[in-house]
């Protein structure tokens, strides 16, 4: 088996995992969150803790509940530490590089806070690029590519939106696409639910290629 074969292996294997709901419905819930952490910064410290250290454990405990027994579960050894793509590199640089020179024109009194309000949804847009493309990476599936056009898009739109006050740009860019993201998320939970049994299968939890 050569890597190739074992790279389509793990695309589909992972794409396999995507079928659960579970992380679109863990994004719609942080996407709800975030303007509540827009309005109370001092609750960002406190999300971030949760996020990174228990959320990945309730998530794992989720799905050795009620998606391993269903469809089981395949981990590749790693022979050599993930490398990340030209891509993903890029999208990282030209968001630091953008928070540079926003908190400079901001210094320097270019720009005010409510332009920083009224544009952060299409900021926040070109962000989801680097989980697109990190998504794109780990599936094989050009689909992902669709979720940071959208996103961009529907940014760029809201930000345009004379409609809109700019203060709370930002509020129905998070809420909109949350509640999108949380009720396909519960669609493919159910989908998922009917369409694998539970395979009882006792003593065996994994298999390692």
């Amino acid at each position: 088996m050569n890597e190739q074969n074992l790279i389509e292996i793990e695309q589909k294997s992972y794409s396999e995992m995507m079928q659960d709901g579970f992380t679109e419905i863990l994004l719609g819930l942080i996407l709800l969150v975030f303007p509540v952490l827009i309005v109370r910064p001092e609750f960002v410290s406190i999300f971030v803790v949760i996020y990174i250290f228990f959320m990945p454990h309730l998530l794992e405990a989720i799905r050795k509940k009620h998606v391993y027994p269903r469809i089981g579960y395949v981990k590749l050894k790693e022979e050599e530490p993930p490398k990340l793509s030209i891509g993903i590199i890029a999208v990282v640089l030209l968001i630091f590089v953008s928070v540079i020179v926003i908190l400079y024109s901001l210094s320097i009194g270019i720009i005010d806070r409510y332009f920083i309000w009224r544009w952060l949804p299409t900021v926040f847009g070109f962000i989801t690029w680097g989980p697109s493309l990190y998504l794109k990476e780990k599936t094989g599936q050009n689909k992902y590519y669709l979720l940071g056009t959208s996103m961009t898009i529907s940014g760029v739109v809201v930000s345009l939106a004379g409609s809109i006050p700019a203060e709370f740009a930002m509020t129905v860019y998070m809420v909109s696409w949350g509640l999108f993201f949380l009720v396909l998320g519960l669609i493919r939970l159910l989908v998922f639910i009917r369409k694998y049994p539970v395979i009882d299968t006792p003593g065996v939890d994994s298999v390692e290629l």
